[in-house]
């Protein structure tokens, strides 16, 4: 069995688009969860971007910005020895296939550094928080929780930690390094009281395993999280995705036969309308059990294995019912994307922060130059091979990596258009896509507003409003420059 590498960042913002990692931590771990190795690494901001106040708030990342002397750069170089070193392994996370993982990636795609190295080359993603969801519904002591308002429970480390290890480190907490520890010991929990449930999941970390048992398994259970909420169904594979290509299984609490029966038109009407008997099982971690856990709770008790099974059997014995469900999927998620298009910022679709997904892989002369720029510490010599690049996106980066870590390497032409450009780019107070200095000076403005703020929290803001002032002068004198 793959060692598991548990691995949390802590960022100066939320989005994985343009926030950029502040500190980041890993403890890896072998298939008994005995410690091997752990690392640690914190840097200061990277120039040209705004950290999110509200962010730093959270994971009191101030300090770490202020007091350390690694660079972003470096600090992602250090944690690529730490993924080699490692690899391979099942890199484990809380919610990271949501966050931790695609900032990652987008934190190596800034850096030119290979993007995917933690889910390729023998790697393997994990996600540890539907797993204790599932683990919590069938196994309801398996942790303790908090409940919502609504009587669910909350799986939020920061109340997980307290509810289950009383004896953590406090001085440790709103750290990288605290959310690992807390993130292992509750797999380790998890290992322990609902052990089939962990089997499991350790078994739908790669997409081939993941794809196998899906097709192996006539029918089986899966969970689905929504409205705060985790909820078991019984489902069967039905087809993939034709724009996606992923999984979609049907729901069995429905009956085909009152579906095959309908016209196409019908039939994707339908499929548009609240209650979906059909749903997408993306191979990112998946959770996929033993029917036996969805049959002991409702509908499914009610409706007895016997005819989950023949229901799966229709579906499979009508390709015609697949066919038209599949074509129906395709069109829906086309339409929508032509909807979220017509109301897209071009600007920001055209930003290559946002650009990781949609302007596809490096190719290999590229991979090659970008690896030539890492291995090389000249300046100079960075700078030849970043205008050598041939695509735009990592020329752009690449050229912003010098901007921030040795400007005088750069023409000062090429310097005066980056500080420029970048000068317009956080004091923009018309920007939404990304934390601008008129949205953090506002943002803080609106905390200190608060009722009943803590005298904590005021003096952490104006620490972060000093700061903002400094990043403003910077700038500000950038755009004067320019304009004389």
């Amino acid at each position: 069995m793959k060692r598991i590498a548990i691995i949390d960042c802590e960022s100066n913002g939320s989005s994985t688009s343009t926030s950029r990692i502040i500190s980041i931590s890993g403890i890896l771990v072998n298939s008994d969860l005995v410690e091997l190795d752990r690392f640690e690494f914190y840097c200061s901001n990277v120039p040209g971007y705004v950290p999110d106040p509200y962010s730093l708030w959270v994971n009191k990342g101030l300090k770490k910005l202020k007091e350390t002397n690694m660079s972003h750069l470096n600090m992602m170089t250090e944690l690529h020895k730490y993924i080699k070193k490692w690899s391979p392994c099942v890199w484990g996370s809380w919610n990271g296939i949501s966050f931790d993982f695609p900032l990652i990636q987008k934190e190596n795609y800034k850096s030119l550094l290979p993007i995917y190295a933690t889910n390729t080359e023998g790697n393997e993603h994990a996600d540890f928080l539907p797993v204790a969801r599932t683990s919590k519904l069938f196994y309801p002591n398996s942790l303790e929780t908090n409940y919502s308002e609504k009587k669910n429970p909350i799986f939020k480390l920061d109340d997980l930690g307290p509810k289950n290890f009383p004896d953590l480190d406090k001085s440790l907490h709103h750290t990288a390094t605290h959310d690992c520890e807390v993130t292992l010991k509750v797999i380790q929990k998890l290992k322990d009281k609902a052990k089939p449930i962990y089997d499991s999941a350790l078994k739908t970390t790669a997409k081939d395993s993941a794809k196998k048992i899906i097709n192996d398994n006539q029918i089986f259970t899966t969970v689905f999280y929504y409205f705060g909420k985790a909820r078991s169904f019984a489902v069967t594979y039905f087809f993939n995705h034709k724009l996606y290509n992923w999984p979609m299984v049907f729901c069995l609490e429905n009956d085909p036969r009152d579906l095959i029966s309908l016209d196409y038109n019908s039939l994707k009407e339908k499929m548009k309308r609240p209650g979906k008997f059909i749903r997408a099982l993306p191979l990112k971690h998946p959770i996929i059990i033993d029917i036996s856990y969805s049959l002991n709770t409702e509908p499914y008790s009610a409706i007895g294995k016997n005819k989950l099974i023949e229901r799966s059997k229709i579906i499979k014995d009508n390709p015609k019912f697949a066919e038209n469900c599949s074509r129906a999927v395709a069109e829906i998620a086309e339409e929508r994307a032509e909807q979220k298009k017509s109301k897209k910022d071009i600007s920001a679709e055209f930003d290559p922060h946002n650009q990781l997904y949609s302007g596809g892989f490096p190719s290999d002369p590229d991979k090659e130059i970008m690896k030539k720029f890492h291995e090389t510490k000249d300046w100079a010599e960075r700078y030849k091979l970043v205008v050598s690049l041939s695509d735009e996106r990592f020329k752009y980066f690449g050229l912003l990596l010098i901007y921030q870590n040795q400007p005088d390497a750069l023409p000062k032409k090429i310097y005066n258009q980056i500080h420029s450009e970048t000068a317009q780019r956080i004091l923009d107070v018309k920007q939404e896509n990304f934390t601008t200095i008129p949205m953090a000076e506002h943002l803080i403005d609106s905390i200190r507003a608060e009722k009943d703020i803590s005298r904590e929290k005021l003096e952490y803001m104006n620490e972060i409003d000093e700061m903002i002032k400094e990043i403003r002068a910077t700038y500000e004198k950038a755009l004067k420059k320019e304009i004389a």
